[in-house]
């Protein structure tokens, strides 16, 4: 299987065949990138060469010509290509083990633009975690741009590159002498680099710098046994078993790192409890080498602004701070090898004048977006941060659009409350039963007396349970078709294997959700009633509300969090799951269990748990959603506007269903629910009352998930 490329990899690929037809060793490579470099500053490429005590090869002149040209026609800055060009070749599983992810030009040049208004003309520059260069290089373009007479000075004097690996060093060396032919700035220059471990360098301790750019490693000091196995070249699929495993190597390895760790968590203490991430180390460094009234612009995960374990980082930002904003990306751009919905900051970073300076207050949010040519920022959104302190104790910033999307969010959680953890009504008994994988030795795949059946997380839906059956298959090539409910598991798990906790918490019924989400599913949240007499996967969480004699509170709960305004609320605040602390952080509506608005949400969610085939047929189901989604919106003190902006983050809702007229998309489920809206809250029959009915005439049915649009037409089996 070949590997995926980036969007640069595929712009420079002519280059690169270019580069690796000229070359067969990556010093050859440096040396062809090297004199073409030369070439385009006008530099003497042979006395480079004995000045930086470089190997000297033949390069014709043709194949640099032919190598410039390629560059030339991608539309990249000539010096970003050169650094791109130079980078080592590394495996995917490279990447994973040393948190390399290389830094798109398009990136760079974001982020030089984020510095260039601090860029003064005796400021310094260091990136602490350099590689080929191109972020450095971004800064000394803007640099060139606006100080040309004293680029050579500024190049000797004040331009900084740290790096565990010398071949990247001298790779982005090469990108900056394709700007300059000055080879004593350049010598000057590389007095102030070094080869070295940033993190634990004591020497660095003591540097001062205006400004910082970065995109340093990411990832856990940590080892498992598959990253282990994939990093010494076997390949093993999801699920299976290890068959040959080098336990002595592997234990030494992981000693190894255990020790690195120790060390970096000692000397890093804004690391707090979390898992150690290189990310959170480098961050730390960096903030104490900025000057004060210094400019930091890294490039991060998204985890910094989302995650449990980075409270205590971005408190220390917060107080550390003259001004900060954090820009929000995914990889839909295609700036890396990895997932398209993985999510990374901007981060830009003031550093306060004094320690003496006025606490931040306040800070900026935007989502950015990117296309061939750049990366735009997206609207600023103010942040308060005793606001924010509020709502979220842990400071963790919600995803949100605009302004309008930010106090939405502040409303619904000011008119709620928190759960889950106060011994009151609310408190919640949640558990995961089974583990996939560490349990797995005790699955059986045929149901007897003694066993029950495992619930795994695509078995449940919004409001239902069993939705898909198994048919055939193992892992990710399992085959399983939707069904109504009472769908078929793929897996049993014999009765004596469980716990006595455990086999008690089977013979209740209590509520399941499964933590499988995204921000850009079709729907997030989805919890069911979970039956008797079945277990839980460790994908699918169970709560049982010990407080509640009435046995209604999973009722009313399963009502709120599959309604849309909480499944907005979580979209805010997940990546990829609906872990524990993310869902605790999301609150419940201020409602007594007896109160006319609680019992109406109960009562038509048992309505809901009850229905069968003709949950997919039937216009009831989606009149007790509607009536439901209505009812969770007064709780959470909501209006018409807000229920019209909560649904328009829904885009993919009804793509199966039949639409009105010409337009392009139906939006079946939106006006069912806005036309409800209408009828409760300004108590007149609107636009969306004629939109539904008109959809309705069309045999469009609202809150049927598109995959099980076929249940409809096979009328509910």
């Amino acid at each position: 299987m070949s590997r995926p490329q980036t969007y640069e990899q595929r712009l420079l690929c002519e280059a690169e065949q270019l580069l690796s037809n000229a070359a067969h060793t990556h010093d050859e490579r440096l040396c062809v990138l090297e004199a073409v470099a030369a070439a385009k500053s006008n530099c003497d490429i042979t006395e480079y060469w004995n000045e930086f005590n470089c190997s000297c090869v033949q390069v014709d002149s043709s194949i640099i010509s032919a190598i410039t040209h390629r560059i030339e026609q991608t539309g990249i800055p000539f010096s970003m290509a050169i650094s791109s060009l130079a980078r080592e070749p590394l495996s995917v599983e490279e990447q994973k083990k040393n948190g390399v992810f290389y830094t798109d030009f398009r990136l760079a040049n974001f982020m030089a633009d984020d510095c260039s208004k601090r860029i003064e003309k005796h400021s310094s520059v260091a990136d602490f975690a350099a590689g080929t260069g191109i972020l450095l290089v971004g800064i000394a373009e803007v640099y060139k741009h606006k100080y040309p007479e004293h680029f050579n000075a500024w190049l000797a004097e004040k331009l900084f590159a740290f790096d565990l690996s010398s071949i990247a060093l001298r790779g982005a060396r090469a990108a900056l002498l394709s700007m300059t032919n000055d080879i004593t700035a350049l010598k000057k220059m590389n007095y102030n680099w070094k080869v070295t471990d940033t993190l634990l360098d004591t020497d660095l301790d003591k540097l001062n710098v205006d400004i910082v750019v970065g995109n340093p490693p990411w990832g856990k000091i940590k080892l498992t046994r598959h990253n282990f196995l994939s990093q010494n070249g076997e390949q093993r699929v999801y699920g299976s078993e290890y068959l040959s495993f080098d336990s002595e190597k592997f234990e030494k390895t992981k000693a190894d790192l255990i020790e690195y760790s120790k060390i970096i968590r000692q000397k890093y203490d804004l690391l707090g409890n979390a898992e150690p991430d290189m990310y959170m180390a480098f961050l730390q460094r960096v903030v104490n080498n900025v000057a004060m009234g210094g400019h930091i612009s890294y490039l991060i995960p998204a985890g910094l602004v989302r995650s449990q374990g980075t409270q205590v980082l971005r408190r220390y930002l917060f107080e550390n701070a003259a001004q900060l904003e954090f820009g929000l990306l995914d990889n839909h751009a295609n700036f890396f090898t990895i997932d398209t919905r993985f999510k990374f900051l901007l981060l830009s970073f003031d550093k306060k004048a004094s320690s003496k300076e006025d606490k931040l207050k306040s800070f900026f949010f935007s989502i950015a977006s990117a296309d061939s040519l750049a990366v735009y920022q997206g609207e600023q959104v103010r942040f308060d941060i005793s606001q924010l302190e509020t709502a979220r104790p842990d400071l963790t910033i919600p995803e949100v659009k605009s302004e309008k999307e930010k106090d939405l969010f502040f409303k619904i959680c000011k008119n709620g409350h928190s759960w889950g953890v106060s011994n009151d009504i609310w408190l919640a008994d949640i558990v995961r039963e089974v583990d996939m994988t560490n349990d797995r030795k005790h699955f059986v795949s045929a149901f007897t007396d003694d066993t029950i059946p495992v619930v795994e997380g695509r078995m449940v839906q919004q409001h239902r349970f069993g939705t898909k059956s198994y048919m055939s298959g193992s892992g990710r090539s399992a085959k399983w078709i939707p069904c109504s409910s009472g769908g078929k598991s793929q897996f049993y798990y014999p009765r004596k294997m469980l716990s006595e906790n455990l086999l008690s918490r089977t013979g209740k019924v209590r509520a399941g959700y499964c933590d499988i989400a995204g921000q850009t599913n079709e729907r997030a949240m989805m919890s069911a009633v979970i039956p008797r007499n079945v277990v839980c996967g460790n994908k699918v969480p169970t709560i049982i509300f010990p407080n509640d004699s009435s046995g209604d509170l999973i009722y009313l709960w399963m009502g709120i969090t599959n309604s849309f305004v909480f499944d907005w609320m979580i979209r805010r605040i997940i990546s990829t799951t609906v872990n524990y602390f993310l869902l605790f952080s999301i609150p419940m509506p201020t409602l007594s269990l007896d109160s006319d608005i609680a019992q109406e949400i109960i009562k038509k969610t048992k309505q809901l748990a009850v229905m069968n085939g003709n949950y997919y047929t039937s216009d009831l189901m989606g009149d007790l959603r509607g009536d439901i989604d209505v009812l969770v919106a007064r709780a959470y003190g909501l209006n018409f506007n807000d229920m019209s902006l909560i649904l328009s983050d829904f885009p993919i809702m009804d793509r199966k269903q039949p639409r009105i007229g010409s337009e392009k998309k139906s939006t079946v489920t939106r006006d069912l629910v806005l036309s409800k809206c209408e009828r409760f809250f300004d108590n007149v029959a609107g636009m969306y009352t004629y939109r539904y009915e008109q959809a309705k005439k069309k045999g469009a049915h609202a809150y049927i998930p598109t995959e099980m649009t076929e249940l409809t037409s096979r009328g509910g089996v």
